[in-house]
Order: structure tokens, then C-alpha cells, then sequence
């Protein structure tokens, strides 16, 4: 799960919690009441993001919503930042993200619909970097200054008391949050936690949870053991373990069949740049051929055929990938 052209557990377990439009429509109407205001949320509509990524490297990941503001097109997008510090190339993904979903919309729309941009953190650093960029002092000047900004919700920074007030509201919704929250602790914590809860959430809630500790923990022994703790009984337990080790062989399935597929396309792509050089320039430089061989990052892969494509010879190609 480590690969970086896999999906992480992290991600996997958001887009379980926040693909559920009800969850989202809660969320909005716990965290955000004011804007739940003005959104309609029972317009709110799942996109396929894939469309809108053409270019960008991680935005598939995340999670984009289509509503109606004020009765008029909009776009809710949420982003769940996982890592354990601040990444401050973040606002410029969000302007790129933004300005692709602009584009797309503008083939059916002679206006420019409004994006909310949510940003999810849990990481173990605490986030000092502001959620309006640039930040400017001068108020006479800050007119005049082209701003980008995003709605910050910090895990770290709300209560567990907070977050379990609002358990009736969306049980299923504020347990996994809250596990998100603490999934850096150690598991006699998160044992402590799911004990509290554990009686008000859905049995495939916390099959989830549980899968997520696994992935996360990579520890399904250690899991388990927390799993018969908390149900208190053997035949409970049983049927929990069961439906986790299903849960764990299917998300090996398809991991097995990610990594099959990005596996393909990075041969793929190898081949490719071969065959390029071969009907380019008559003949294959070895060297180059074993380079290319030992490479499995597929956008530094795509970066070498452009080079071949474009360069006039094989010198040229030496010399432009000696600097990548």
C-alpha cells in the first residue's frame, strides 16, 4: 500500500466515510452550519473526478460534489491531507484543480460556478500554514490582490466530547471521523475509544474501521486481539473476524489488480520509448534501454518518451536524461 501510484489505506478509508452524499449533507449541517444554509443539500451529486484530472497527480484521490448555491451550479471538493506534515504545495493543487474544473464546466455553463474547496487534516503536525493565501496586512492593498482561500478542518483541534455529541445525529459518520482523528495512536488507545462507541455503530461500520486499523497497523493479529476484547464474546467475534478477513482478501483483489494495472501500463510505456527509438533512429542504445528499464515511475516514464519524440538524436536523449 505504500506504492505512491497505489491508493493509501488513509484515502481508501475517507472515500468510504465522505462517498456517502448523507454523510456529507450531516458533515456540512454539524461543521459548517452556515453554509449547510445556503446549499441545497439534497442536490448534492457525487462526480466522477476522474474527468477533471487529466493533468493532476493526486486529485483522483480526493472527493468532488456537485449542489445547487443559491439555485445556481456549484462544486464542493474534499481533500484529505494524510500527511505528517503541512504540505505547502497544497494551494497551488487546489488553483490548478480549480482552474481544470472551471475549464470543464465552462463547455456547458457561460458562468463560472462556484467551488468550496474542504480540506481534511489528521496528520501529526500542527497546521500553521493559513487557509487564505496570500495573507496581507495592508487592507487598502488586500483589494486589490488576487486571493485563494479553503475551509480547514483540523481533527486535531476538535474535541473527542465534541465529536461524540453528534453520535445520534450520524453514528457510522462520527465514529469513523473519530478514528481518523486517532489512527496515529497507539491501538490500546483506539481499543479504549472503540469500547466507548462500539455498541452505537453499524456492524459493516465497523468492519471498516477495523480494515482500516489492519491496513494502517499492518498488524491483523494485534487487531484481532482488540476486536475479541471489545466484543466480549467468542461467537461475536467469530463472525466479526470472518467478515474482516473477506473485507481484507477483497481489498487485496484489488490492490492485486491496481498494481497488475499500473504494472502494465509502465511496461507499457517502456516498450514504447524502445520502439521510438528504434524506428527514429535505426538502432536501440543499450544504455538507455536499461535506464528506462529500471524506472517505475510512470510520469518520469511519459516525461522520456517526449524527450525521444522530440530530440534529433540519440546524443540528445543522453544528454536530456542525464539531467532529469
Amino acid at each position: 500500500m505504500e506504492n505512491k501510484e497505489s491508493i493509501q489505506p488513509h484515502d481508501w478509508f475517507f472515500k468510504q466515510v465522505f462517498s456517502n452524499p448523507k454523510n456529507v449533507q450531516d458533515f456540512l449541517s454539524i461543521f459548517l452550519p452556515d453554509l449547510s444554509q445556503k446549499i441545497q443539500l439534497n442536490s448534492l451529486e457525487i462526480v466522477p473526478s476522474e474527468k477533471f484530472s487529466n493533468n493532476q497527480k493526486k486529485h483522483f484521490l480526493d472527493l468532488l460534489y456537485k449542489c445547487k448555491l443559491n439555485d445556481k451550479d456549484a462544486y464542493i471538493r474534499l481533500i484529505f491531507e494524510h500527511k505528517s506534515y503541512v504540505d505547502k504545495k497544497l494551494p497551488l493543487q487546489l488553483m490548478q484543480y480549480n482552474a481544470v474544473i472551471w475549464e470543464e464546466a465552462l463547455k456547458e455553463k457561460d458562468y463560472y460556478p462556484p467551488i468550496i474547496n474542504i480540506v481534511f487534516y489528521h496528520g501529526r503536525a500542527k497546521w500553521n500554514f493559513p487557509t487564505t493565501i496570500p495573507d496581507i496586512e495592508d487592507e487598502e492593498l488586500d483589494k486589490y490582490i488576487q486571493k485563494l482561500n479553503y475551509i480547514l478542518i483540523d481533527l486535531n483541534e476538535i474535541e473527542d466530547e465534541n465529536l461524540k455529541k453528534y453520535l445520534k445525529k450520524n453514528v457510522d459518520l462520527i465514529m469513523k471521523m473519530l478514528i481518523m482523528k486517532h489512527i496515529h495512536d497507539r491501538l490500546e488507545r483506539i481499543k479504549t475509544l472503540l469500547k466507548d462507541v462500539v455498541v452505537e455503530c453499524s456492524e459493516d461500520c465497523f468492519v471498516i474501521i477495523l480494515n482500516y486499523l489492519v491496513l494502517v497497523k499492518k498488524d491483523y493479529e494485534k487487531v484481532e486481539e482488540v476486536l475479541r476484547e471489545i466484543t466480549g464474546g467468542e461467537e461475536k467475534m467469530m463472525l466479526f473476524s470472518e467478515k474482516l478477513k473477506m473485507e481484507a482478501r477483497m481489498e487485496g483483489k484489488m490492490e492485486g489488480k491496481m498494481e497488475g494495472k499500473i504494472e502494465g501500463k509502465i511496461e507499457n510505456l517502456r516498450e514504447n520509448i524502445v520502439d521510438l527509438m528504434d524506428v527514429k533512429f535505426g538502432v536501440v542504445d543499450k544504455s538507455i534501454a536499461e535506464k528506462v528499464n529500471q524506472i517505475d515511475n510512470i510520469e518520469t516514464l511519459k516525461q522520456i518518451l517526449r524527450i525521444v519524440g522530440k530530440s534529433q538524436s540519440l546524443d540528445e536523449v543522453r544528454e536530456k536524461l542525464n539531467s532529469l
